[in-house]
């Protein structure tokens, strides 16, 4: 099972060609469920899902405004939760083989860290609710690896007396520990072309795909981990955005169904 999440970039820049561009990353990566972020209006997630082949979507806009979230699937969805007016997420879950698995799509706000630090918290709240096998978290975080928002979902941290209990594994992080690297950033001031006059910022990771953990159930394989959305397309000068997304791969291993020959047994 592939997912990928992408930060789409409400803006005008590179339009309409840019909107194709996005289609083609997404149809490229060909992930199973893709979270977006930025998405520009109702209108627009159906043009993506549509033009990329996936026939299971599902948007909702922030109060007041026409721009949200969005979740592409291959997969039915089995439930469809929007936490997005007090905790700027989605909430979807979906069955994959024999395993009900829970997908949360989120943005975090950019300009202040009390309110990425509230939405967090509560989310992991309101999560714990939801009854799901395996749940994953995806989205533009906002924040750096150092944030308390990243520490305190890795269980290293509290927010406001509250933890994240279970907590939650850092795909890219845990790929790159085994593979060799570090996990890239998503946020690239130097390369990607939309930020060619910012000399002062920093590249920065705030893209990520976060696991809960699942004890006492047993954790999937970490298969892939892959940024996308770097090519530069000459006739508009930009990337498709001015994020890059993030896929990951996870497999499961097929239990074994056991039968038994009522005639061997004694009784």
């Amino acid at each position: 099972m592939r997912i990928a999440t992408y930060n789409i970039w409400n803006s005008e820049e590179g339009m309409p060609k840019r909107e194709q561009y996005l289609v083609d990353q997404i149809v490229e990566v060909g992930a199973d469920v893709v979270c977006l972020q930025e998405v520009r209006d109702r209108k627009q997630a159906e043009i993506i899902a549509r033009q990329a082949g996936y026939p299971y979507w599902f948007f909702d806009h922030y109060m007041c405004e026409s721009e949200g979230l969005c979740v592409l699937s291959k997969i039915p969805f089995v439930k469809t939760v929007s936490w997005i007016d007090n905790c700027n997420s989605l909430f979807c879950s979906i069955r994959y083989d024999d395993k009900l698995v829970g997908v949360l799509n989120l943005h975090l706000p950019w300009d202040s860290v009390m309110k990425r630090e509230q939405q967090i918290r509560d989310l992991t709240v309101e999560v714990g609710q939801e009854s799901a096998d395996y749940v994953l978290m995806a989205g533009d975080f906002n924040c750096s690896d150092m944030s308390d928002v990243q520490r305190f979902l890795m269980g290293d941290c509290l927010l406001r007396n509250v933890e994240a209990n279970p907590r939650w594994y850092d795909l890219a992080v845990a790929y790159t520990e085994r593979t060799g690297g570090i996990p890239e950033c998503t946020l690239e001031f130097s390369t990607n072309p939309r930020f060619k006059d910012n000399t002062i910022e920093s590249g920065v990771r705030v893209d990520r795909i976060l696991l809960r953990n699942t004890y006492p159930i047993q954790f999937p394989r970490l298969s892939q981990y892959d940024v996308f959305g770097k090519k530069i397309y000459e006739d508009i000068g930009l990337c498709a955005s001015d994020h890059y997304g993030v896929v990951v791969g996870l497999e499961w291993k097929n239990r074994i169904k056991k039968t038994i020959n009522k005639e061997l047994i004694e009784l």
